[in-house]
């Protein structure tokens, strides 16, 4: 398979922005879970309701899951019934996603390939989902070309993604407050890492800090989408606040949500 390298100079230093990636997702593969608890069957319940309310009822749908990580939206789908395929830039990730799928008893089809040069021929499945991708990729026009590449004609995309590193001077001090809080919880292993990672890449990934709801949703009907919609995901925001500590609920500063759009 086709995998695009993306490469910029930073120090002097030719820095391979795909490996980067790649390598801080392998390393965190072994704790990520991609959900407050993984697989709170309560949390999971809510993200159903959430998709089913988009979807034809009763139909099996050909699912892929672009940047799948630990698989937690590919075995959503399978859960509910759909062939699900997922993909993913970091061979850790899917290595994980193998093991939840074995444990759970479900069946997913998993490729290790890039969310921008999809290794899937046209019009093969009749939905693309993904979450907490689009911050990461470096052409995320070009990735969303892409997803409609391979959906059937009146197929439908599903992206969730949060405002993580948003600049304005409020989020950023909650942000603050909030990494200090999971430092104290010894987490700070993480966050070091992640940054040392992404801190000579992050001008290169346009949403990195302006992913919004709207920049999503100008994104989908640019490239092409019709019928875009915004999801507030206010349930799941409900669900993942209660169950934070108190210290952590005080400086909450991430709003998820899902977009959805429609190839014609």
């Amino acid at each position: 398979m086709c995998i695009k390298i993306f490469s910029l100079l930073h120090g002097g230093i030719f820095i391979d922005c795909k490996e980067v990636i790649a390598n801080y997702w392998n390393f965190r593969s072994s704790t990520y879970t991609n959900g407050v608890n993984g697989f709170d069957e309560e949390e999971r319940t809510i993200w159903k309701q959430n998709f089913e309310k988009s979807l034809v009822s009763g139909k099996r749908l050909k699912v892929l899951d672009v940047g799948t990580g630990t698989g937690f939206l590919a075995l959503l789908f399978a859960e509910m019934g759909h062939k699900v395929t997922g993909i993913d830039l970091s061979e850790g990730m899917l290595e994980k996603a193998k093991r939840n799928a074995d444990n759970m008893g479900l069946e997913i089809d998993l490729f290790h390939g890039d969310a921008e040069s999809l290794p899937f021929e046209d019009c093969s499945f009749d939905l693309v989902v993904n979450k907490y991708l689009l911050w990461t990729l470096q052409e995320p026009s070009y990735a969303v070309r892409e997803w409609q590449r391979v959906l059937k004609p009146g197929g439908m995309i599903f992206a969730i993604d949060g405002n993580w590193f948003d600049p304005r001077p409020d989020r950023y001090i909650k942000r603050m407050l909030s990494e200090l809080i999971e430092s104290l919880a010894k987490k700070k292993q993480y966050n070091r890492i992640f940054k040392n990672s992404y801190a000579p890449i992050r001008n290169s990934l346009p949403l990195y800090e302006k992913i919004s709801p709207e920049s999503i949703s100008l994104l989908f009907s640019e490239t092409g989408l019709v019928n875009t919609a915004i999801n507030p995901l206010l349930e799941v925001r409900k669900f993942q606040r209660n169950r934070h500590p108190f210290s952590q609920r005080l400086f909450e500063n991430n709003s998820i949500f899902l977009i959805s759009g429609q190839k014609i």
